[in-house]
């Protein structure tokens, strides 16, 4: 299908003056993670990814990471030859990419010269194209989509928290926690509130602040000073 040339007024890109809270970063790979899954990604298939230094960056990565899908990094201003061959090798048939960017100091169409690289590439079926920066983007209808298109088109509430806070209480009779009841999952990380003074360090051998029972020789004392990090201070 012949591509032809627009400009895209009102897209949102991402610039320096961009910045997302730490949730709104893991909202926004939770947003990708899902537009990838509609396009057919799943665990272990590859998305190529041709993009300069960006926000976007960042969240295919995340959103890679959560789907199990293996990000493919292609170079900007590469060498006709190499996308192509890159995508090929790998087998994505998702790409992503900016439509313009500046490379060595000069304006760069990013989108436009992978296009010329994907007439090689019949399997790739699909294009998300970020909005860097201004300028004249070539198209190919049914194929390429805008990034913001693609995040937007589903709005989700964020994912809860994957952990949990704990709710076991320290054993008095005991230097140890008190085992959590039968059956009762707290998640991948779990929180847990305990006096570290209570009681003994769970990787330390020594009593105390560093007092062996019955005494420190000359030898252990020598050990406990030589420690790195010295971790009883």
């Amino acid at each position: 299908m012949a591509a032809d040339e627009r400009d895209v007024p009102g897209a949102r890109g991402s610039g320096p003056d961009d910045v997302l809270s730490h949730k709104q970063l893991l909202n926004r790979g939770d947003l990708a993670g899902e537009a990838l899954t509609r396009l057919g990604v799943g665990p272990g298939d590859p998305v190529a990814v041709l993009l300069p230094m960006c926000l976007e960056s960042v969240v295919v990565t995340l959103a890679c990471v959560q789907l199990g899908a293996v990000r493919q990094t292609l170079p900007v201003g590469a060498e006709p030859g190499c996308v192509r061959s890159r995508i090929g090798s790998g087998g994505a048939r998702v790409v992503i990419t900016a439509d313009n960017c500046v490379v060595d100091g000069r304006a760069y169409g990013l989108k436009t010269a992978l296009d010329r690289e994907l007439r090689h590439c019949p399997q790739v079926h699909s294009v998300l194209v970020v909005s860097h920066r201004p300028g004249p983007v070539s198209w190919n209808p049914g194929r390429d989509r805008w990034w913001h298109d693609a995040l937007t088109a589903e709005m989700r509430t964020a994912r809860p928290y994957a952990g949990a806070m704990s709710t076991r209480q320290p054993d008095p009779a005991s230097s140890r926690p008190a085992e959590r009841p039968e059956g009762t999952d707290l998640g991948l990380a779990a929180l847990v509130f305990e006096d570290p003074l209570a009681g003994r360090s769970r990787d330390d051998s020594d009593e105390g602040w560093g007092d062996p029972a019955g005494g420190a020789s000359a030898a252990e004392l020598a050990r406990f000073l030589s420690e790195k990090p010295p971790h009883h201070i």
